[in-house]
């Protein structure tokens, strides 16, 4: 199903990047029951739409007005311009980054609960910098990924805050904005990595210490590189594996790519502490996407969560990706639990596939 039914009336989404055979609408009822509330409720022309997913809310909210969107995804992102494409509309906004300021006071704010509660946390202080004093913020989620501690959490943040009425299993909160800043979120935090304390910004995975399968990787990973290789530290999160490689090969090219802005963000801290001399890229993107470079190393960790979606299909996206992004002789390096068998999906792709390492939990392999 493609049709999404809205307040204005309809429109054809698709989730984004494509799939064949899809199975997952690119909407749920916490969209629709935003929507529904900014019809019912709304104090002005203008919103603020944060965390949109495939599109659904930015695009059905311009229906009513002019549209603001922030996030930290750029699939989110990129899903929300190509539907914005199938539908033919026009006036779509350039999103704003985590640490951008609003060109304008919103009138609401429409917003998806995120999965993560650090990212959440950090939003809710920077609209309340943001936004004036009163104006109206709705969160809504599905019931079965909503935080407990998400009303508590506004409180603290914006002053108040109250669950209303849930919907077809979508549950909305309201809250009014403060007008200036009540709390601190802790964010960045800082983790121990090889090389010292690393920053991690808020909604960046392994916020609080250096992840496991990180670790086992950062064991795997080459001694020395032919001067001038180019490598590609793909989803790099806090940046800590290309990091290691840098330090390890100081006269090697990274690139640093990440989907998520603060990730991004984050390496760039990160290699501006310990490599500042470096001659370090970054790349905000679906994998390497529009990245028009070849490597000679790539580095992967992929994840197999996608949103609350789990699956291989991101991990199979960035597999494609790296294939046709190495050099001749160059190869992937990748790490996975064990219980994904990426061993099966690799030796599709690639023409000789060898572990470098293994325990109870993970597997590295090299591909070439």
């Amino acid at each position: 199903m493609t049709v999404f039914e809205h307040p204005w009336g309809t429109l054809v989404l698709h989730r984004w990047p494509r799939r064949r055979r899809e199975t997952l609408q690119a909407w749920d009822n916490a969209d629709r029951y935003l929507l529904d509330t900014l019809k019912a409720r709304a104090k002005g022309a203008t919103s603020l739409v944060v965390n949109d997913q495939q599109g659904a809310l930015a695009l059905g909210a311009m229906h009513h007005g002019p549209v603001q969107r922030s996030g930290d995804s750029f699939v989110a992102d990129l899903a929300c311009r190509k539907n914005r494409e199938v539908n033919q509309l026009d006036g779509l906004p350039e999103p704003l980054w985590p640490f951008d300021t609003l060109p304008a006071p919103p009138d609401q704010v429409l917003m998806r609960v995120p999965k993560s509660l650090a990212l959440l946390e950090w939003q809710l202080q920077w609209l309340s910098e943001q936004l004036p004093v009163g104006a109206p913020v709705w969160l809504a989620g599905m019931d079965k990924h909503l935080p407990r501690q998400l009303v508590p959490m506004m409180q603290q943040y914006l002053g108040n805050g109250r669950a209303e009425l849930g919907w077809k299993k979508a549950r909305l909160f309201s809250a009014e904005a403060p007008g200036e800043r009540l709390a601190v979120a802790p964010y960045p935090t800082e983790v121990e990595g090889p090389m010292g304390p690393l920053t991690v910004h808020a909604g960046v995975f392994a916020q609080q210490q250096l992840d496991i399968g990180a670790r086992f990787f950062l064991a795997h990973l080459p001694d020395s590189l032919p001067a001038g290789a180019r490598v590609a530290d793909l989803g790099c999160g806090n940046g800590v594996i290309g990091l290691a490689l840098l330090q390890a090969c100081p006269d090697s090219q990274l690139v640093f790519c990440d989907e998520s802005w603060l990730a991004l963000q984050s390496a760039r801290d990160n290699v501006a502490r310990y490599c500042p001399e470096s001659a370090s890229e970054f790349h905000l993107g679906d994998g390497l996407v529009g990245c028009d470079e070849r490597f000679d190393l790539i580095l992967l960790n992929p994840p197999f969560h996608d949103g609350y979606v789990v699956g291989d299909h991101v991990a199979r996206r960035l597999f494609r990706q790296s294939k046709q992004a190495l050099n001749a002789g160059g190869e992937l390096r990748v790490i996975g639990n064990r219980h994904l068998s990426y061993h099966k999906l690799l030796g599709k792709l690639f023409g000789k596939v060898e572990v470098l390492g293994s325990n109870q939990k993970f597997v590295v392999w090299r591909c070439s």
